[in-house]
């Protein structure tokens, strides 16, 4: 599945419909674009997109035709990069950092913790040296999707 980058600014205006769909919140614009997908509450969910800017409509979801990751350019390279680590396995923020040739493991868990599309891009997957890490949605749920894919259940 490819991505399409944008900056949150580029959503400013867009209308957008929120609900819930396999066990996640989700936002889609009218055009079928999935902007935002993630385990926290619709309101948590509604927050982020009213500080993006985005115009929140009442409606089911429409059908989402493409997958669009809104974020700076290093976030969106931080996310690519993730997306290349195969299910089930695991990368240390500092691994990644070096990997995109970024000197500070702490600004790849800030691109990871920005994640608008949970699962898609399987931040889950990096942890810290010398242990889980931080998760955006809770370490329970961080060792259980890596518990998952180890099991080839995901």
């Amino acid at each position: 599945m490819r991505f399409i980058s944008v900056s949150s600014a580029s959503l400013r205006g867009c209308r957008v419909r929120i609900g819930r769909r396999a066990g996640f919140t989700q936002a889609v614009t009218e055009m079928g674009d999935l902007i935002l997908q993630t385990p926290a509450s619709a309101a948590a969910a509604r927050n982020r997109l009213l500080r993006w800017g985005v115009t929140i409509v009442p409606g089911p979801l429409p059908i989402h035709r493409r997958t669009v990751a809104a974020g700076t350019d290093f976030q969106f390279r931080v996310w690519q990069a993730t997306r290349g680590i195969p299910s089930g396995q695991t990368r240390t923020y500092g691994e990644l950092a070096q990997r995109i040739g970024c000197e500070s493991a702490q600004a790849v868990g800030g691109a990871l913790g920005a994640n608008p599309l949970a699962i898609l891009i399987p931040c889950h997957r990096i942890v810290s040296a010398s242990g889980l890490g931080g998760f955006a949605w809770g370490l329970r749920r961080k060792q259980a999707w890596l518990a998952a894919e180890r099991r080839g259940v995901a």
